[in-house]
C-alpha cells in the first residue's frame, strides 16, 4: 500500500541508486526515485526480486552496477545491520556490513562522479541529554552506534562529494509493518501490556517526510553532515499512552517504566532526540505531527 503525503510539494529527485532498497526506508526512497527514473537501480542482498538487483555489500562491486553509464548521479547507502542486539552479539558479522563493506563501497564511489549519501543514526550520540545538534561529536554507547560513527569519521577521506544524514526513529502508517506505532497498536489491540519507557526520548519521523527531506537536500546540492528528523521530541511512553487513548482501550495496558528496568537495554542511550538547524535553515522541509499518524494507525487496529 502506498502512503500519501499531501503536505509536501513534490521535489523532482536526482537519479540515485539505493543500496539496500528492500528495507523499511530504502523501499520508499527507491519507489520515489523510480517515479521519475523507472530504471533507477535498487539493490538487495537478503530479499532480491521485484526489480531489485542482487548486491552483497560485504564484497561490493560498484562497477558492476554501471551507474554512471545509466545516468545515475548519486548512491544512497541505506543497507545496514541495524538491530542493536544483533550488533552486540555478532560484532564481526555486523561490522562486515556496517563498516568494512560500507567503507569499501564508499571508497569505490569516491573514484567516480557519484555523490555518496550515507544514512547514519541518532545512536551515535550516546547518553548525553538531547536534543543533539548537527555538529555534536559522536560518543556512542552501543556497538551499532560505534559502527556508524566509524563510517562517519572515515567518509570524508574516501569521498569528497558526500552527505552523512543522521536519522531518528522512522515509521510508517501501514498495518502490520511493525514500525513504532504499528507495533504499539497491534499489542494493544491484542490486549497485551505495552512496557514503554518515559525516559526513552527520540524524534519519530514519518517515512514519506524523510523521502521529501532527502530530495530537498539533494536539490540544494548540500554536502557534509546533518541531522534529518522531525524536530518534535517524544518519549516511547507518551506515544503509547496517546495510542491507547486513540484506540479507546484500557489505559492500564500501558506500563510506564524506565528503559533500564529492562536488563537487555542497559547501556543504550536514553535521549537520542535531534535538533536539525541546518536542515531547517537550508531546506525547510515540512514534517507532519505524530498525532496525525497515531489516529491513522489506531484506526488500522480499531477493535470491532
Amino acid at each position: 500500500m502506498k502512503e500519501q503525503n499531501p503536505s509536501n510539494s513534490y521535489i523532482m529527485p536526482i537519479k540515485t541508486a539505493i543500496i539496500g532498497a528492500s528495507g523499511n526506508v530504502g523501499r520508499y526512497l527507491w519507489r520515489s526515485y523510480r517515479e521519475a527514473f523507472p530504471d533507477c537501480v535498487g539493490t538487495s542482498f537478503s530479499n532480491p526480486g521485484d526489480g531489485l538487483t542482487f548486491f552483497d555489500i560485504r564484497k561490493p562491486d560498484l562497477a558492476a552496477l554501471r551507474l554512471e553509464a545509466t545516468g545515475h548521479k548519486a548512491i544512497l547507502i541505506s543497507s545496514a545491520k541495524p538491530n542493536i542486539g544483533y550488533c552486540e552479539e555478532h560484532q564481526e558479522a555486523a561490522r562486515a556490513v556496517n563498516v568494512e563493506g560500507t567503507l569499501e563501497l564508499i571508497r569505490q564511489a569516491g573514484r567516480t562522479s557519484l555523490q555518496v549519501i550515507f544514512f547514519s543514526t541518532d545512536y551515535v550520540f550516546g547518553n548525553r541529554p538531547g536534543p543533539h545538534d548537527d555538529d555534536e561529536a559522536p560518543r556512542p554507547t552501543t556497538e551499532y552506534g560505534r559502527q556508524k560513527a566509524a563510517v562517519e569519521e572515515a567518509i570524508a577521506s574516501l569521498a569528497e562529494n558526500h552527505l552523512v544524514l543522521r536519522l531518528s526513529k522512522i515509521f510508517t502508517a501501514v498495518k502490520g509493518d511493525r514500525t513504532l506505532l504499528d507495533d504499539i497498536a497491534s499489542s494493544l489491540a491484542a490486549g497485551r501490556v505495552v512496557r514503554a519507557a518515559r525516559d526513552q526520548i527520540f524524534c519519530p519521523t514519518y517515512v514519506e517526510d524523510l523521502v521529501q527531506a532527502v530530495g530537498g537536500i539533494q536539490a540544494k546540492g548540500l554536502r557534509g553532515r546533518m541531522n534529518v528528523a522531525n524536530p518534535a521530541r517524544w518519549s516511547r511512553a507518551d506515544a503509547a499512552i496517546a495510542m491507547a487513548k486513540a484506540m479507546r482501550v484500557d489505559p492500564s495496558l500501558v506500563e510506564v517504566i524506565s528503559l533500564y528496568d529492562i536488563p537487555s537495554m542497559a547501556g543504550r542511550p536514553l535521549d537520542t532526540s535531534m535538533a536539525c538547524p541546518r536542515l531547517i535553515r537550508e531546506v525547510g522541509p515540512t514534517f507532519q505531527p505524530l498525532e496525525t499518524f497515531i489516529e491513522r494507525v489506531a484506526a488500522n487496529w480499531a477493535i470491532q
